[in-house]
């Protein structure tokens, strides 16, 4: 039996409650069981700590190791032989194991549950309800091992006496009837594994195949685990623009040598002097770079319209703003003092006439900041476009030739004025009080950001879709009120009025 100054599992619980990590023995001083013993302990604690964080608990795939199963029935030996029992399957191999709170348990040996000498299981009563659950979990901690069992650890062949014990993981299956879970609370020096869950009949004390559900969960094998780690590193290093379109390039348009500010985050992953800068596919020179921010001159030889790229050891990202070459010539300039472009809103692939100087057939047109549109022809005052798929809202029309960019003052609106149903039918119920919710029916409702007013109040949307808005209606209303919806694009008024009522 081990002999020891104090229990070393006692001293390994006191130390982690302290968060101690480590232990340093002094010169000059007697050295204690309980030192030595705990330095192994923290170590080997941390390791599992570890492990049991990054890779989990559970099998590795197409194991059948602790895997419950059935005892089918024999007719050569009584039914009541099998009743309230199970398989416990063993491992193929010493590779075949099972992590258990970071230590691998193995077995080499298919055992019944009754085997373990444990209390029997029971029988579901009809009280318990019509079914019951039970889960079958794997219980295991560390047992120590000595002279008693291990003739080695006596030292015969020196000192003739025991000097150490050793420690290995011990486990048992334990069932927990009417509960589909372990125990939240393990003994200290315990971890518990979920194995399977019976689910049997009331009366019924056989367990079945078709009564089994397996809970054992799968860990990933270590290249998996590598190749996860490697995405996620990338994943978290990887360079981004900053979410704000308006953000990502400045200026969006110059000549070649333009000094250009590329915003983000991300940017000095690993190396500044890995950072590179593509301007579509043309490098550019980088000037200076911050996890934030990236100072570039706009290279030569450049298409009209690109986006920009950036390249680090953590990956590369292009921008949604597309930036316009400046080649010298008349710049392009749209109408002072008038309208730019007609109509003022429109969906995909409405024809829109830009007016304006200096356009050409040749011109690059975008709206908001990528939107690429199609040139349709070129007229007397200007140039005609097709509006662009995937937009919705107030964007501006942008337009690049050889002579530079430009930009209209006023948006274009992508998407239609929000509309009521015909009278009778704009929302229901018609009548209602504070905080009770009214259904409001149209069309093209969904141009978010979405506002609802009854009368001057503000009101509370609940959800919205293109033909369906849900509010409350506000504590402060009272009396008829008109309803209002407002969209990005547009508002609307309702024809009739919803009544508060105070009672």
């Amino acid at each position: 039996m081990a002999d020891f100054s104090r229990p070393p599992s006692e001293v390994l619980e006191q130390c982690l409650s302290k968060g101690y990590v480590g232990v340093h023995i002094e010169q000059g001083v007697p050295v204690l069981d309980r030192d030595l013993n705990l330095q192994h302990d923290l170590v080997s604690s941390t390791l599992s700590s570890i492990v049991s964080s990054c890779v989990g608990d559970g099998i590795s795939a197409g194991s059948k190791v602790f895997e419950i199963r059935s005892i089918p029935a024999n007719p050569d030996q009584p039914a009541a032989e099998s009743d309230n029992d199970f398989w416990i399957l063993a491992g193929n191999s010493v590779s075949d194991v099972c992590l258990v709170g970071g230590v691998e348990v193995r077995n080499f040996t298919k055992l019944r549950y009754s085997s373990q000498k444990l209390p029997e299981l029971t029988t579901p009563d009809p009280g318990q309800g019509p079914f019951r659950e039970d889960v079958v979990y794997l219980d295991v901690s560390m047992s120590t091992v000595d002279g008693s069992t291990d003739k080695d650890l006596l030292n015969r062949g020196d000192i003739g006496m025991q000097t150490s014990v050793r420690l290995r993981p011990s486990w048992v299956v334990q069932v927990a009837e009417g509960k589909t879970e372990p125990p939240a609370q393990a003994p200290p020096g315990h971890t518990y594994l979920p194995l399977a869950l019976l689910r049997r009949k009331a009366g019924n004390p056989a367990i079945e195949s078709q009564m089994i559900t397996d809970l054992r969960r799968t860990i990933l094998p270590l290249t998996e685990v590598e190749r996860q780690l490697d995405l996620m590193s990338r994943l978290l290093l990887r360079p981004y623009f900053d979410p704000d379109p308006l953000r990502q390039v400045s200026p969006v348009h110059g000549p070649a040598s333009t000094p250009v500010t590329l915003s983000g985050r991300n940017f000095n992953v690993y190396a500044e002097d890995m950072v590179k800068v593509f301007f579509g596919s043309v490098p550019a020179e980088v000037v200076e770079t911050t996890a934030t921010t990236i100072r570039t001159l706009v290279p030569k030889g450049l298409p009209r319209v690109t986006r920009v790229t950036i390249e680090t050891a953590g990956g590369s990202v292009t921008s949604d703003t597309v930036f316009g070459l400046d080649q010298g010539g008349e710049r392009p300039a749209f109408r002072s003092g008038a309208i730019e472009f007609t109509p003022r809103s429109g969906g995909k692939d409405v024809d829109v006439t830009l007016y304006g100087t200096n356009f050409d057939i040749t011109s690059a047109v975008w709206f908001g900041t990528n939107a690429m549109a199609e040139i349709v022809r070129l007229v007397p005052e200007g140039l005609v476009v097709k509006v662009p798929g995937g937009l919705l809202g107030q964007v501006p029309i942008n337009i690049a030739t050889a002579g530079g960019v430009t930009t209209t003052r006023e948006p274009f609106i992508v998407g239609a004025d929000p509309e009521f149903a015909a009278s009778g039918a704009q929302f229901t119920p018609d009548t209602g009080r504070a905080g009770d919710r009214v259904r409001l029916s149209g069309r093209h409702f969904d141009a978010p950001p979405v506002s609802v007013f009854f009368g001057t109040l503000s009101a509370e949307v609940v959800s919205v879709d293109d033909e369906l808005i849900v509010v409350t209606v506000p504590l402060q209303a009272v009396g008829p009120q008109r309803i209002r919806v407002m969209t990005c694009v547009g508002s609307a008024v309702s024809d009739d009025s919803f009544t508060v009522v105070s009672h």
